[in-house]
């Protein structure tokens, strides 16, 4: 009688009832994070895809694949929590609390990742980029050309011509080697382009307009969400967390209880 009486004062804003009231609702907010964080890493995978060859830092990548893994886990984590809920079942809630630390870990570091990157990516394109195009373009296999498409479809992308400027390509290994032929610039700086287009590089013909800057911005901006996405969600796993611990501990006394 005595226990049951102790039992019953422990109740309150920490009972069983409302804590697995409390799980539900935050398991469904922690659903919709884990699809937005899937979604995001998803969107960052296809749209760097076109140009991660020029980058020589893999921690842009990285922070993609690092949320890409954390929102698969979240789809899993959810499954784990709903069924430890239902069923008052400790080692769901187990597995549910160490999935929700593991994710907690994978966010911090993508948010982290992305965020210092971002700080380096002018500087780092700055370094490269140029570098690349002068010695990359045209100078790769043609059947296995990936900085070579990338820059053809970035500068098509965005209306750009060179790393810093159009004047770049008078330097580039492609010209000097005399792979260009009679071109001075190549057909993707074109603003309409066409085989050859770029034997004229005047500014009726090319764009003028370097590809850094509007890449960098590129860059910064797909960092930028991967940093919100990262180190802002991952407030939630510390919230599940505290939840799902006072929980797993309530059906604890539970069955000491009922011992």
């Amino acid at each position: 009688m005595m226990s049951n009486r102790k039992y019953e004062k422990s109740e309150g804003w920490c009972s069983k009832s409302l804590l697995r009231n409390y799980l539900y609702i935050f398991n469904f907010f922690f659903l919709c994070g884990a699809i937005a964080v899937l979604l995001v890493a998803v969107w960052s995978v296809l749209a760097e895809h076109g140009f991660i060859s020029l980058l020589s830092d893999v921690s842009y990548p990285w922070t993609s694949y690092l949320l890409l893994a954390a929102g698969a886990l979240g789809l899993i984590a959810a499954v784990f929590g709903c069924c430890g809920i239902a069923k008052s079942d400790r080692c769901y809630l187990f597995v549910y609390i160490l999935l929700l630390l593991l994710i907690f870990l994978l966010e911090v570091m993508a948010g982290s990742l992305a965020f210092i990157y971002r700080e380096q990516a002018y500087q780092e394109l700055e370094t490269r980029l140029n570098v690349t195009f002068i010695e990359n373009y045209g100078k790769e296999p043609v059947d296995d050309a990936p900085k070579t498409r990338a820059i053809d479809e970035m500068q098509r992308e965005f209306h750009c011509c060179g790393a810093n400027s159009y004047e770049d390509w008078m330097q580039s290994r492609w010209l000097l080697d005399g792979l260009a032929g009679t071109n001075k610039v190549p057909d993707s700086c074109c603003k309409t382009e066409g085989t050859g287009c770029g034997v004229r590089d005047h500014p009726s013909n090319i764009y003028y307009t370097g590809c850094i800057h509007m890449l960098s911005d590129t860059v910064r901006n797909h960092l930028g969400y991967l940093t919100i996405s990262g180190l802002g969600l991952c407030i939630l796993q510390i919230i599940g967390v505290i939840f799902s611990t006072c929980l797993y501990i309530k059906l604890k006394q539970v069955d000491i209880t009922d011992l």
